[in-house]
């Protein structure tokens, strides 16, 4: 009976530690990947103004029409 209820408390202690690194796996996941979206949208912000200070560029050669 001992050995019953001993091997029962194992298998729970057991479960409770898998799912307490799966926990954490998941959580390590979720800041990678918050991580990556901080990354993108700053090389998004550089490439937009990159592409802003571009076009400014190509714009100020053209004539300003006035009616």
């Amino acid at each position: 009976m001992f050995t019953a209820i001993n091997n029962l408390f194992t298998a729970a202690a057991t479960l409770f530690s898998a799912c307490n690194r799966g926990a954490a796996a998941i959580d390590h996941c979720a800041r990678w990947a918050e991580q990556e979206a901080y990354d993108f949208e700053a090389r998004a912000q550089i490439e937009r103004t990159a592409r802003i200070e571009q076009l400014r560029n190509e714009l100020k050669p053209l004539p300003v029409i006035s009616s």
